[in-house]
């Protein structure tokens, strides 16, 4: 499966705000140098997941972090170029179920890119959850 480039990230995300009868998935594989990085940081292996952005979280975002909504654009370099990478482990507020994710982390001039909640699904899938920048 191919990695989407910027472009095809960002159609996305403009089609998620501007229609919010669009309900997709934008599933692709992760960089090769990604998987590499994270088995040897933190001993996870990511060799059969999938990364995906949903159009619910591309909504979820933009509410709660509307200024960082153009950073969704960036995720492969992101996932590719991240300073510090590590594991989260929260409570589901719903069913009270341990989430595991991945919490990457970017540094863009002055400001650091936090990807929360990237997270881990059995079905192999790594799934994005929230965005936001922080000084």
């Amino acid at each position: 499966m191919p990695q989407p480039t910027r472009e095809e990230i960002c159609t996305f995300v403009e089609e998620s705000i501007t229609n919010r009868q669009f309900n997709e998935e934008l599933i692709f594989s992760l960089p090769a140098k990604t998987i590499v990085r994270i088995k040897e940081i933190l001993y996870f292996y990511l060799t059969l997941y999938l990364g995906v952005i949903s159009s619910h979280s591309v909504r979820h975002i933009k509410r709660g972090h509307p200024d960082d909504l153009d950073y969704i654009c960036e995720i492969m370099e992101i996932l590719q170029k991240f300073s510090r990478v590590e594991k989260s482990i929260t409570k589901d507020h719903k069913t009270g179920a341990s989430l595991v994710s991945l919490v990457f982390y970017k540094k863009y001039e002055n400001n650091t890119i936090k990807l929360v909640k990237l997270k881990i699904h059995r079905e192999k899938r790594l799934e994005l959850k929230t965005l936001f920048v922080k000084g």
